[in-house]
């Protein structure tokens, strides 16, 4: 089907315009000057130099990267138990179980930090544990928000197959356990991958819920941004940012060489 020429030029001007914030962080990353001004006075990868020195920011990515990786894990698996769960599971009104674990997306994220925050406060001081602000707070609260992505992208994958595959397992001998391990996994590898990733990406640059859960002394890459703009803004900023869009931009190629997110969405990836 041949779209309008008018319908192509709108959508590459929007396009355009998702962009150039990007294009935009990109090229201040190399400004010269320590303060930024229009046009700029020179160019300089100064500033990329200079970030090992930035212990803040630099203490921020590695806690940052540590945090990310435990989440994606830790959510990949919670979703995928919970997708084998409710899509095999004979249950009624399971549509309805379904759409439950989407409902943390409706709610905005200062809200879910804030809720967060008080439940731990209160549950801490009855049971006279300190559980925030705490690492085990923030990837506890990283998880559940993470949650619903994984689900779904497991849960895709996984009305994607179908049953036959695992009956013919079934049928053939193997036992529940043997089935899921050797069969399902397996043919899920494209969403769990994909799931993983999304987690990871989401995670990685999470702010608000961050803001409230962190440690004192241990603060995540974005929380370090905002601290350290509180100071100075200057092009390292910029570059921290270009590091974290190269980051992900190249994450994202690589997996969608191999996964196509566009299929594990829609829900119609084959093994």
């Amino acid at each position: 089907m041949t779209l309008p020429r008018w319908l192509v030029v709108v959508g590459v001007l929007v396009f355009g315009l998702m962009l150039l914030p990007v294009a935009l962080v990109v090229w201040m990353s190399v400004f010269d000057s320590e303060f930024l001004t229009f046009p700029p006075s020179g160019y300089s990868l100064r500033w990329f130099a200079g970030l090992a020195r930035e212990r803040g920011l630099f203490g921020g990515l590695q806690l940052s990267l540590v945090l990310a990786l435990s989440t994606a894990a830790l959510s990949t698996a919670l979703g995928l138990l919970a997708a084998v769960g409710l899509s095999r599971a004979r249950l009624r009104r399971r549509g309805a179980l379904e759409n439950g674990f989407l409902l943390p997306l409706l709610i905005p994220a200062i809200v879910s930090g804030v809720a967060i925050y008080i439940y731990l406060y209160q549950l801490s001081w009855m049971l006279q544990v300190r559980l925030v602000p705490t690492l085990g707070a923030l990837l506890l609260a990283h998880t559940m928000i993470t949650l619903p992505w994984t689900f779904r992208l497991v849960h895709a994958g996984l009305s994607s197959l179908g049953t036959d595959v695992e009956r013919a397992s079934l049928d053939l001998g193997r036992g529940p356990w043997q089935t899921l391990w050797r069969v399902t996994l397996p043919l899920l590898r494209p969403s769990l991958v994909g799931a993983f990733i999304f987690a990871f990406i989401f995670s990685f640059a999470e702010l608000e819920i961050s803001l409230f859960l962190i440690s004192p002394g241990q603060i995540t890459l974005p929380v370090a941004m905002v601290q350290y703009a509180e100071f100075r803004v200057d092009p390292t900023l910029a570059a921290v940012s270009t590091v974290q869009i190269l980051l992900v931009g190249t994450l994202l190629a690589v997996t969608n060489r191999f996964i196509r997110f566009g299929q594990v969405l829609s829900g119609g990836v084959k093994g």
